[in-house]
This record gives structure tokens, C-alpha cells and sequence, in this order.
């Protein structure tokens, strides 16, 4: 519970930067949960962005966290870094790209009761000096707003919303009412023709770090030249992202969902786990030989399916209006960017992140990942 000062009326908490922050510590996976932050803020993803990603993108750890003074018991945490680039130190969250989403860890009414305190701002504030400019992208709009925690944030929305479905306790109610009768039924005559035509048929999670690696490369190859600037072709993501499939296919972070013909991988849907949520990440198919036959919306659709059987309840498909998601009559939550200036360049580069669209897009040159 937050312990007030009844007679100063604020907040009593101790609020600090702590560097070397452990993300896959006992404390940090007892607290976190998603009420509390998103799939992109659990422990593993956390713990590998910061050890992979950040000593390798000119960042550097500074995770700011709230704590009872007591105990030091945990009551927020900020997984921000600072980034160096072109002269300006940029403090914003641990993302370079990988997470949909970012977000303050904690629960909701003990981040409005900070919002609500002058003395926590400020505090905040200080520990924000360390930076030209606070950059805070892809906030939901359906959570907490860390713009109330900053002093003077200037906000613009996201160029993407995010897509999701609540599927329910009644799988056949929830086909009815989101896939159109045509297209389920189109989709399970593909697949009977795909076996007909080529072979056995299947769709399953890969079950050991061979099959992992098997699936990966497969995305690789399917990616190919279909995704500008996709980060699976940097080095440096591709071994983030292998690296994170492997762990969380033992742990349950994750699952690397694969369509087999004949034993071979065919399709790919990569994809973050918990709390009856599943979150695509990644997917690909071979479109060179079975694009007639939908295995990329197959994928999908089974994947939908066998979470269901598995108890999960909500399936997360990113962030953008990609067509095949219109098959689906998936939700739309949009989101939202913020920025926060400590310096005059940092109020140019709030300047021109949120009204000019042809000098932001400059900015992807010396800012990795800007969006």
C-alpha cells in the first residue's frame, strides 16, 4: 500500500535510477504481471533487450524505479535507457525497435496517485536531466498515460493503432461473429487441397531449439525483400530474436507456432505468451510455391484455433492495418508518442518529431528505430 505524508499531503516513496536494474530477478518477475505493463515489458524480453540490444545500439541502462521507503518493496518501474545519437542523449524506453508497445510497470491507481503528486513530478523530472530529450513512443491509449508523470510532454499520435481480439470462452461464437462463413470455409477447402495436392498437413508449435532454428530460418528466407528494413536481417536482431525464441520455447515466454508439409516448415507465426494472451511478433510463409493456397492466413486462423484449446483467450496482432487482418474484424486501439525537452536541441528534435513528417523521417538516419 503507498504510505502517505498526511501532513505534507505527498507521497512518501523513494524514487531513483538503478542501473544495473536485474529484469529476470525474483523481485521484477513477482511484480510484473499485464495489468501492470505489456508483453514487451516482461522479464526475458527486458532482460534481453538490455544485454543484447542496448551495449551494441550506443545505450546505456537507466531504468528509473519507485519503491516504499519501508521496504523498498517495488510500486513502479521505468525500463528506460539513454541512446546517443547525433550529440543528443535520448532518454526513452528499452524498444530499439522490437516492442509495440511501451509502458510505465505498475498499477494503474498507484500511477495516478504519483500523477496526481507536484513532488513525484518534479522528482522525475530531476532524474530526466540526465538527457536532451525524453522520447516515449507507442503508448496505448487504453492504459495509463506516462504523459501526466512528465512536466511539459508534448504529444502526437501514433502513424499505427493497434489490432487485437477477444475471442472468449466460445470459440464457434466468436468465428461467427469475426470470420465471415465464406472465408472460414474457403480456408478449409485450401487446406484440403494442399494436402490432396502435396501432402500431409500440419500445425503445431516447434517442441525443442532444433525445430526453433528450423522455423527461424524459414522466416528469414520468407522475409526476403517483402519488409522494408526488417530487423531479422541485421545481425544483431536476429540473434535477439533467436536467441529469445529459444529461451522462451523452454520457458513459455514464447511460442514459434509452424505449418509442416510433408515434416517441412512452410509457414511461421512467431509470437510472445501469458496470462491467456498471445501477442504475433513475426510471421512468414513460403509464397514462392503455396501462395495459391493462403498458408499465411492458414497459419494464423489455426494458430487463433489451438490457443483457444490451450485456454488463452486473446490474441494480439500487432500493430498496423495489414490487409489479412481485415479477415479477422480485429479491434483497434490507436496510440500515441510523447516528448519531453531538457535542452534547446532536445526542443528541436521535439520540434520536428511531432510537426514535421519529412524531417522526422531524416531522423531515422541518426536515431536507430525511430518511429
Amino acid at each position: 500500500m503507498l504510505a502517505i505524508n498526511t501532513h505534507s499531503l505527498r507521497l512518501d516513496v523513494a524514487i531513483r535510477v538503478e542501473k544495473d536494474f536485474d529484469f529476470l530477478g525474483a523481485e521484477y518477475k513477482s511484480f510484473f504481471n499485464l495489468k501492470r505493463g505489456t508483453a514487451f515489458q516482461s522479464p526475458l524480453w527486458m532482460d534481453l533487450v538490455h544485454r543484447r540490444l542496448t551495449p551494441n545500439l550506443s545505450a546505456r541502462q537507466y531504468t528509473i524505479t519507485i519503491r516504499q521507503p519501508e521496504d523498498g518493496a517495488l510500486l513502479a518501474v521505468f525500463p528506460f535507457v539513454i541512446q546517443r545519437a547525433s550529440g543528443l542523449d535520448v532518454v526513452q524506453p528499452a524498444d530499439f525497435g522490437v516492442c509495440d508497445y511501451n509502458a510505465v510497470v505498475g498499477d494503474r491507481f498507484a500511477l495516478e496517485a504519483f500523477a496526481a503528486d507536484p513532488s513525484v513530478r518534479e522528482r522525475l523530472d530531476q532524474l530526466l536531466q540526465g538527457g536532451s530529450v525524453l522520447l516515449f513512443r507507442k503508448i496505448r491509449n487504453d492504459g495509463f498515460d506516462p504523459a501526466d508523470l512528465f512536466a511539459r510532454p508534448q504529444v502526437s499520435p501514433c502513424e499505427n493503432s493497434a489490432f487485437w481480439s477477444d475471442i472468449g470462452t466460445d470459440f464457434e461464437a466468436w468465428q461467427r461473429r469475426t470470420v465471415r462463413r465464406k472465408f472460414s470455409k474457403e480456408l478449409g477447402r485450401l487446406a484440403r487441397q494442399l494436402e490432396r495436392d502435396r501432402g500431409t498437413y500440419e500445425h503445431r508449435a516447434a517442441s525443442s531449439e532444433q525445430e526453433v532454428r528450423e522455423a527461424f530460418e524459414l522466416l528469414k528466407r520468407a522475409r526476403e525483400g517483402r519488409f522494408e528494413s526488417d530487423l531479422l536481417h541485421r545481425e544483431l536482431y536476429w540473434d535477439f530474436y533467436l536467441e529469445f525464441a529459444i529461451a522462451g520455447q523452454k520457458s513459455g515466454d514464447c511460442i514459434t507456432y509452424v505449418s509442416y508439409l510433408n515434416g517441412q516448415p512452410v509457414a511461421v507465426l512467431f509470437g510472445l505468451t501469458g496470462e491467456e494472451q498471445f501477442h504475433a511478433v513475426l510471421i512468414g510463409f513460403d509464397a514462392a510455391r503455396f501462395a495459391r493456397y493462403s498458408i499465411g492466413l492458414q497459419i494464423i486462423y489455426r494458430v487463433i484455433k489451438l490457443r483457444f484449446e490451450q485456454g488463452f483467450r486473446r490474441i494480439d496482432m500487432g500493430l498496423g492495418n495489414s490487409g489479412y487482418k481485415s479477415h479477422f474484424r480485429v479491434e483497434e486501439t490507436k496510440l500515441h508518442n510523447l516528448t519531453c525537452s531538457r535542452s534547446l536541441a532536445g526542443s528541436a528534435f521535439s520540434l520536428i518529431y511531432h510537426r514535421s513528417k519529412p524531417l522526422k523521417n531524416a531522423l531515422k538516419r541518426f536515431v536507430p528505430k525511430l518511429r
